[in-house]
């Protein structure tokens, strides 16, 4: 059993029953209460290849004891606030962790935990995991963790990816999909024909300069300037577009370049034996 301690929820209870197994991350046990001696810790690498290419953190403590145990658990982040959440799987609904970082802790002995690839989103966002089985998760988020419900196929909700923590996967709700706002086009200002021109040529020249190469190029050129300066610095726009039914947990702060890998788990990733 999960609980959440605090406000706003930064440490997370664990009662754990005799034989049962938690896998927690890395650095994330905070204390221990049951009978010690039974009490037995394992440093697991879960699919390390895979986990690598996309990402997603691979080293986890199994934790298990031949009688029931107490356990405390945190957060490895120390300079953003973040929040527990907590979800109790029965095997009815997969779930999907948009996050790298967000799954903290599980335990049951029919939940499977898959790396997953999302190519349609930039680089630094495709490794996601998937969830399916029996047991409880716990999951941690950036600042507040709001939980968003669609109802039926006529709800949508449109999410920025860094803001999406986990949602519901099954059918009938289709996946999400990449979208985005629209935006005011840019147009450049027409060419003016002098009046010497005859009428006829002038309608003419338009589009015999518009069919040339060095327009076309200069055209194309134009385009990518502008979506380059839309995406760097007037914001991303890409968004995921979610149609019920399906349940969706939404952190309140976005997910840093620089939070991905810190420099503190960089050095501990090179001290680990292959």
């Amino acid at each position: 059993k999960f609980d959440v301690l605090g406000t706003p929820a930064s440490l997370l209870n664990v009662a754990l029953p005799a034989s049962a197994t938690l896998f927690t991350r890395r650095g994330t046990l905070v204390g221990v209460n049951g009978e010690l001696d039974n009490v037995t810790s394992t440093l697991s690498m879960l699919k390390p290849t895979v986990r690598t290419l996309v990402g997603i953190p691979f080293l986890y403590q199994k934790i298990t004891s031949t009688t029931p145990l107490t356990a405390l658990i945190t957060s490895k982040s120390s300079s953003v606030q973040t929040t527990f959440a907590v979800v109790s799987m029965d095997g009815r609904l997969d779930w999907t962790i948009a996050q790298r970082n967000a799954l903290l802790a599980w335990t049951g002995s029919t939940l499977t935990v898959k790396p997953k690839l999302v190519p349609s989103l930039s680089l630094s966002r495709w490794g996601n995991t998937v969830l399916s089985g029996r047991g409880e998760i716990a999951l941690v988020g950036k600042g507040q963790i709001y939980q968003v419900t669609l109802q039926d196929e006529s709800d949508e909700f449109v999410v920025h990816p860094a803001n999406i923590l986990a949602y519901t996967s099954n059918l009938p709700a289709p996946k999400p999909v990449p979208y985005r706002l629209r935006h005011s086009r840019i147009k450049l200002p027409r060419l003016q024909v002098p009046q010497s021109i005859s009428k006829s040529y002038r309608r003419l020249f338009p589009s015999l300069l518009q069919d040339t190469n060095i327009v076309q190029f200069l055209s194309r050129t134009w385009y990518r300037i502008i979506t380059v300066l839309r995406t760097a610095i007037w914001g991303d726009e890409l968004f995921f577009k979610f149609k019920g039914p399906c349940t969706l947990l939404i952190q309140s702060r976005a997910t840093r370049l620089s939070d991905l890998i810190p420099a503190s788990e960089m050095d501990e990733l090179a001290r680990v034996q292959p």
